[in-house]
C-alpha cells in the first residue's frame, strides 16, 4: 500500500500533512517506458523528416541531434504530466514547481558540497572521459551553434529532467517506497538513463541529492537551480576546451 508524504517524514526533512502524489511506483516505472516508447517514435519521424530534407550522416548532424535530444526530453515530460493527470487533477505544484524559502539555501548548499566532494573522488580514482553532448551540438563550430547548445543545457535539460525524475518519478517511488528507498532508486535510474557507463556513479549520486533536495524543500526549483549550476559548469569547461 501506498505510504503517505507523513509516514515518510524524517526528522528536519519535508512536512508532515503535506499532500501525497496521486500514483505510486508502478505508474512511475510505466511512465519511463512510456517516455522510451514516445522517444522511439519521435526518433523515427525526425529520422524520416531529416533524410527526406535530404540531410546525411545524421550522427554528425548538430541541428539532428539538438532535435532528437530536445524531443526526447519533451517526451518525458509529457509522458509524466499525462499519466498523473489520469488520477486526478493536476496542477504545476503536483510536480513540486511550487516557491520555496531561503531555508532551502542552505539544504541546497549541503547537498551540492556532498555530491561535488564525492564526484571529486570518484573522478580522481576513474578519471571519467568528459561529456560530449555539448560537441554533439556544435559549440566549438560557430557562436550560434553554442549559444543554442548552452540554452538547452543549462536551462531546458534541467528543467525537463527535474520535472521527470524528481518531480514525477522519485514522488511516485517515494509514495510507495519511502524516501529512503525512493532516492537512490531515482536517482540510479537518472544516472543510467544517460546511457553513460562512466559517468553513472556520479550521475547517480547527484540525482539522489537532488531527490533529498526536493524532499527537504518540497519545491522543484532549488533542483531545477542546482542542475542548472552543474551543468552550467561543465559546459563553461568544454567551451574553453581547458579538460577534453
Amino acid at each position: 500500500m501506498d505510504q503517505t508524504e507523513a509516514q515518510l517524514a524524517l526528522p528536519g526533512v519535508g512536512r508532515p500533512g503535506a499532500r501525497s502524489f496521486p500514483v505510486g511506483a508502478r505508474t512511475g516505472f510505466l511512465g519511463l517506458l512510456v517516455a522510451a516508447l514516445g522517444t522511439v517514435v519521435a526518433m523515427v519521424l525526425i529520422t524520416i523528416g531529416f533524410a527526406a530534407a535530404g540531410a546525411e550522416d545524421l550522427s554528425n548532424n548538430h541541428a539532428f541531434v539538438l532535435v532528437a535530444t530536445l524531443a526526447q526530453d519533451a517526451m518525458f515530460v509529457i509522458a509524466a504530466y499525462a499519466l498523473t493527470a489520469e488520477a486526478g487533477p493536476v496542477s504545476a505544484s503536483t510536480f513540486g514547481l511550487r516557491p520555496f524559502g531561503r531555508s532551502a539555501i542552505g539544504t541546497m548548499a549541503v547537498a551540492f558540497g556532498a555530491y561535488w566532494a564525492l564526484s571529486l573522488v570518484y573522478s580522481a580514482l576513474v578519471a571519467p572521459p568528459c561529456d560530449k553532448l555539448p560537441d554533439d551540438l556544435g559549440i566549438h563550430q560557430s557562436a550560434v551553434l553554442a549559444t543554442l547548445a548552452g540554452i538547452f543545457v543549462i536551462v531546458i535539460a534541467p528543467l525537463a529532467e527535474e520535472f521527470f525524475f524528481r518531480g514525477f518519478l522519485f514522488q511516485a517511488l517515494r509514495q510507495s517506497w519511502g524516501v529512503w528507498l525512493a532516492a537512490p532508486a531515482s536517482g540510479l535510474i537518472f544516472g543510467a538513463l544517460h546511457f553513460a557507463p562512466d559517468k553513472l556513479v556520479p550521475l547517480a549520486i547527484l540525482g539522489t541529492a537532488l531527490a533529498f533536495v526536493f524532499h527537504r524543500t518540497r519545491s522543484l526549483w532549488p533542483c531545477v537551480l542546482l542542475h542548472a549550476v552543474n551543468n552550467t559548469f561543465a559546459f563553461v569547461i568544454l567551451l574553453s576546451g581547458s579538460s577534453c
